[in-house]
């Protein structure tokens, strides 16, 4: 008797020991990884939920308007993107926005660190992130009139493919940027692409997607009233992915392409305007109508041809780069001669830097 007893005693306090140091022994693993995955952390079984940490970081320069040391970009708008059908291959056309999932967040400074809503475990993921000025739209209050552009798309139902950024008034462009996140597990990165259990965190760096255009003319005759700056065609919606773009006007609809109007002053008119992408499909020509006493007279815009900036007067816009053009009222018929390099110094705008020989 008094042996079983002792027997019993003994299988108790092992099994106490063995409880204690599997604990033990599991935290002390998770010390030594400095990191696991949610589903490590979590126990998170598949179908469930994960939420996950991500940093997106913007380069200064990208962040800022042009000639500005304040920082453009003071929103962000975290969209998830789950896939339609997990055995379909991973294509941006197969990917749906997962809205409810989505987080706006208004930040002073990057990198931003935040967590993401929870994402189903048992999906893949690719996560867009979008920034903006908080003063141009509110993903909370979309329909805003205050808001200057909108989120849509082409076509039913909405994917990554052909999610559109809408400005409200076509010629009146925002600074947009977007960039899509990389997923990682501790350091090591797993892609674009990924289930929740199967990353850590998440990085991306937001990128430009407008374009812009300077317009100086000097020289101008007092008897000159004004000058008005009117596209052949603009860019109306850009896919906010890549800055392609999505939805466009034709020379002949009857879309604003009023970009702005100038009264000159001092002989001289300056144009500053952002201009969504137009690629070359794209690329318009720009017409000046000089309006003097009654009277307004139209001319084309003549520039001379630049490869993959300038062919037949039509420009050509590419996200992250800035058209500058500088001319003589003189000229005005002939045209503007416009010379200069790309600028790939990401200390400033990527684009041409153009001058009046």
């Amino acid at each position: 008797m008094f042996f079983h007893r002792y027997v019993d005693k003994i299988r108790k306090i092992m099994k106490k020991i063995i409880h204690k140091s599997g604990f033990l022994a599991g935290i002390f693993a998770i010390f030594l990884s400095g990191g696991c995955s949610t589903e490590e952390i979590t126990g998170i079984p598949p179908g469930k939920e994960a939420s996950i940490h991500f940093e997106i970081g913007s380069k200064e320069s990208y962040a800022r308007a042009v000639g500005d040391i304040t920082p453009s970009v003071n929103r962000i708008l975290i969209l998830p993107f789950k896939k339609i059908d997990e055995n379909a291959p991973n294509d941006t056309a197969n990917f749906a926005p997962d809205y409810n999932k989505a987080k706006q967040l208004d930040v002073n400074s990057f990198p931003v660190i935040a967590t993401i809503p929870a994402l189903s475990a048992s999906s893949t993921y690719m996560m867009m992130i979008i920034g903006y000025n908080r003063n141009d739209y509110d993903f909370t209050n979309q329909l805003n009139p205050s808001r200057r552009f909108s989120i849509g798309s082409v076509a039913t139902p909405a994917t990554l493919q052909n999610l559109y950024l809408q400005p409200v008034n076509t010629p009146d462009v925002p600074e947009l940027f977007s960039c899509i996140g990389s997923g990682y597990f501790q350091n090591v990165m797993v892609g674009n692409y990924f289930k929740p259990t199967a990353i850590n965190n998440i990085k991306g760096t937001l990128i430009r997607l407008v374009s812009g255009l300077t317009l100086d003319i000097s020289n101008v005759p007092g008897y000159v009233s004004s000058i008005t700056l009117v596209a052949e065609q603009l860019v109306s919606a850009t896919r906010a992915v890549d800055g392609n773009p999505l939805l466009w006007q034709t020379p002949q609809d009857n879309g604003i392409k009023t970009i702005d109007k100038q009264i000159p002053v001092a002989g001289k008119v300056s144009f500053n305007k952002y201009m969504l992408p137009t690629l070359d499909a794209r690329k318009t020509l720009f017409y000046l109508d000089v309006s003097y006493g009654a009277f307004t007279e139209r001319y084309t815009m003549k520039v001379t041809d630049t490869p993959g900036i300038a062919s037949g007067n039509r420009i050509t816009f590419t996200p992250n780069h800035w058209v500058k053009i500088t001319g003589d009222y003189a000229k005005i018929n002939l045209g503007f001669t416009i010379t200069g390099v790309i600028n790939l110094d990401d200390n400033a705008w990527d684009g041409i830097q153009y001058s009046n020989p």
